[in-house]
């Protein structure tokens, strides 16, 4: 009898093992993230906001690090870091060293651990370069304006024999980069980055690269310079990634900057979340002004990955931005979040906008006198981020616009708050392939003033996926009647500004559109 259960079970384990091992009818498992490792979504953080380890109130990369974890639940596959060299600015726009960190922040120890601690969690880095211009305190200009036999002078764009173009005022002299030594110092410093194993780098101020007094077609020389840089960095780090701001809200710019960039952050779909689901003007264009961008962009690349975006720190927070502030801006807020998370691209997240926080500019011209602080002016649309944990906050800045914002803590225990939009959607994007991966935007054929709706596709060898994304951008019940093969997230019965994510046929896409 001993005998007779022993051969059973020996039996039982082989089945169980050869059920384990897969056959040859069976599909092999494809790792889409190697296969397209331009596919993200960022979270963008200012270092200086986001937490604070040695209790200077100032926030440090080892804030980063020891909360990677909060970063890994809410689901982020890559940071943006916002400038972590020196500067003598709050801000950080205005580099006097290239090979260094603030020291507010760290050390380059420091950032080699983040790397290292993001990489085993799977996040990528990328990091803001700022080379349009440099601090008028960085060596190379400090030598530059000694005179003409100074062996950077020609790294600059001089208007007078004393003073370098500024695309930005406040003392950022604008780089040569006309000038192949000034270019090959560039290339040098990205190298620098990415042997470190940072992924890649978002191109600070690209409209303004060659936009110097008496230039002549500066669009498509910033595109080649861009290609040039990308053409570099590619050679070695194949899989790098440049993302290119391009500050316009007119899509006709921007296929060009296509021809070296492998993103750039689209002002015009903010622009158009802002106007349509916010302030509520000419709804139905919202879907098809997006298809026109994505169309144009095509043309030029038709493997582009795109990187929408609400706000980033140049600009107000969506919770205090015109449209978002009436009685019903909340869900219209929830909506935005919805429709940004399930766009073409790399999303990218601002600190903060998870919790719905507050932030806006006080446009006087001299400034905001804040007290204890001094003149602001952006500041406030960079403030700490919300912890609700004493041993983790910053408080560089006296934060006067998120006195009754919940933090953190708060809001994960209330599942209304925006911070369960942004964990419940961008689990949804990462779980199907059609939402994650792929450009492909068709315009749904039901789209009205108050239903704004699209079809994502993709397909790679044996994954084949469509879903069918409806948006109720109005303050009326909506109701979808069509087929469907299930329910992602949400319900045919459409509250105010609610949504609905259908997987459908891809052989029907056609009936959809």
């Amino acid at each position: 009898m001993k005998k007779t259960k022993l051969i059973i079970l020996i039996l039982s384990l082989v089945i169980m093992l050869a059920a384990c091992r897969p056959t040859d009818d069976q599909d092999p498992v494809i790792d889409l993230r190697a296969i397209y490792p331009q596919n993200d979504i960022y979270y963008q953080i200012f270092v200086r906001s986001f937490a604070d380890t040695t209790g200077n109130g100032i926030g440090d990369l080892n804030g980063i690090t020891e909360n990677l974890d909060y970063l890994v639940d809410l689901g982020v596959t890559a940071l943006w870091l916002l400038p972590v060299n020196p500067s003598p600015s709050y801000h950080g726009y205005d580099v006097t060293d290239y090979y260094g960190i603030n020291p507010d922040y760290g050390t380059m120890v420091d950032f080699q651990r983040l790397i290292d601690e993001a990489a085993d969690r799977g996040i990528k880095i990328v990091i803001d370069l700022v080379i349009n211009h440099t601090s008028d305190q960085h060596p190379w200009y400090v030598s530059a304006r000694s005179g003409t036999s100074s062996p950077y002078r020609d790294y600059y764009v001089w208007t007078s024999p004393t003073s370098a173009y500024e695309s930005f005022v406040g003392g950022m002299k604008d780089l040569n980069l006309a000038n192949p030594v000034v270019v090959q110092e560039i290339k040098d410093i990205m190298d620098f980055y990415l042997d470190m194993g940072v992924h890649g780098f978002r191109l600070d101020a690209a409209k303004h690269f060659f936009d110097k007094p008496g230039t002549t077609g500066v669009i498509l020389k910033n595109a080649l310079f861009i290609f040039e840089l990308n053409h570099h960095i590619k050679a070695n780090h194949p899989d790098s990634f440049i993302v290119s701001e391009v500050f316009d809200y007119s899509y006709v710019t921007y296929a060009d900057y296509y021809i070296g960039s492998d993103s750039l952050f689209n002002f015009v779909a903010a622009s158009n979340i802002w106007d349509k689901i916010g302030r509520g003007n000419s709804r139905f264009l919202l879907v098809s002004n997006l298809r026109r961008l994505y169309e144009e962009i095509r043309d030029i690349n038709p493997d582009f990955v795109d990187s929408p975006f609400l706000v980033n720190h140049d600009l107000d927070r969506l919770a205090s931005t015109g449209g978002f502030l009436d009685h019903e801006g909340f869900d219209k807020m929830k909506l935005a979040t919805r429709f940004l998370l399930t766009l073409p691209g790399s999303p990218f997240i601002y600190y903060g906008e998870e919790l719905a926080m507050k932030g806006y500019r006080d446009y006087s011209q001299d400034g905001v006198q804040v007290p204890g602080y001094g003149k602001a002016y952006d500041e406030f649309r960079r403030t700490p981020f919300l912890w609700g944990d004493p041993t983790k906050e910053t408080w560089w800045f006296p934060d006067t616009q998120n006195l009754e914002t919940p933090n953190l803590i708060q809001q994960l225990d209330d599942p209304e708050s925006m911070i369960h939009v942004y964990k419940t959607f961008i689990a949804l994007r990462r779980a199907h392939p059609a939402l994650m991966y792929g450009n492909s935007f068709e315009p749904f054929n039901g789209n009205t003033s108050n239903i704004q709706g699209f079809i994502r596709h993709f397909q790679h060898e044996h994954i084949n996926q469509a879903v069918l994304v409806i948006h109720n951008i109005s303050p009326l019940n909506q109701v979808i009647d069509l087929p469907y093969l299930s329910i992602l997230y949400g319900s045919l019965s459409l509250a105010p500004y609610a949504s609905v994510i259908l997987e459908i046929d891809p052989d029907l896409i056609g009936d959809y559109t």
